[in-house]
């Protein structure tokens, strides 16, 4: 009985062995599609303490642009809420309010001007197996990412909006995104796009969930002589933490506005 017993385990040794010699061996860096956990809220920080969310850090190098590139003025922002012709209203345009006062011009922020980068206003993202939204608090354009493989539109059946067409992966622990069909205009660091220009974007969270990277590469050869790349760093809303509430009428004209001076006394 013993020799049959320890034939039988030899057998079935034999048997898993053999058995473990077809099946499918793990492929290397599987576990670089884990699902990084970006729910929630995030609010972008200024490091360097200007306040100005549209540019960059001193210490980010500039795009280094083709000769033929350089060689097209930047683009502007063109008119609308708070605008004049893509410049700034002067102070006495600011006057030209109902109550024939003075007030500080926002820019407009009910135009829904969207956009890739966050400002200083918080954004919030929502992960699902087919999709991640990212949305911004106050009127402006979500960002939805699609995560099923789904390939880009045709740019000819793509009408290019301020958010574009965005596709997505997870890759060691961040989500990537890649998104084309985006308007033409400016991208920081003195950088420039077009509809058929590429944007790489990494979103990777820091060990403790905290704090998030974002690193942004613009890809284009007949903008730039090498891909545009920086980061930008945002931290997480703690608990306890909520959205502002927003509204947006554009029939009224104090949306253009965020200070209403007081009347001063004689």
């Amino acid at each position: 009985m013993k020799i049959y017993t320890t034939t039988v385990v030899a057998g079935v040794g034999v048997l898993l062995l053999v058995g473990a010699a077809f099946l499918p061996a793990q492929q290397p860096g599987a576990a670089s599609t884990a699902k990084p956990d970006l729910e929630g809220g995030w609010v972008r920080i200024d490091f360097t303490g200007s306040g100005n969310y549209n540019g960059l850090n001193d210490s980010v190098a500039p795009a280094v642009l083709t000769p033929e590139a350089a060689k097209t003025p930047a683009p502007t922002r063109q008119g609308g809420p708070g605008r004049a012709g893509g410049r700034p209203l002067s102070f006495d345009e600011n006057r030209q309010h109902t109550t024939g006062e003075a007030y500080i011009v926002t820019g407009g922020g009910c135009s829904l001007p969207g956009g890739v980068e966050p400002n200083s206003s918080a954004f919030h993202v929502v992960q699902s197996n087919d999709e991640v939204l990212i949305v911004r608090e106050g009127p402006v354009m979500p960002r939805t990412i699609y995560m099923d493989g789904r390939p880009h539109p045709p740019l000819g059946r793509w009408e290019p909006t301020a958010t574009g067409h965005s596709v997505g992966r997870y890759e060691s622990g961040a989500l990537v995104i890649e998104t084309v069909g985006l308007t033409a205009g400016g991208v920081p660091g003195g950088g420039r796009r077009t509809p058929e220009t590429k944007l790489i974007e990494r979103y990777t969270p820091s060990a403790d969930g905290k704090r998030l990277t974002m690193q942004y590469t613009w890809d284009d050869p007949k903008i730039y002589q090498k891909p545009h790349t920086y980061q930008l760093m945002a931290e997480r809303v703690q608990g306890g933490g909520w959205a502002f509430e927003d509204w947006c009428d554009s029939s009224d004209p104090t949306q253009q506005q965020s200070i209403v001076p007081p009347k001063q006394l004689p």
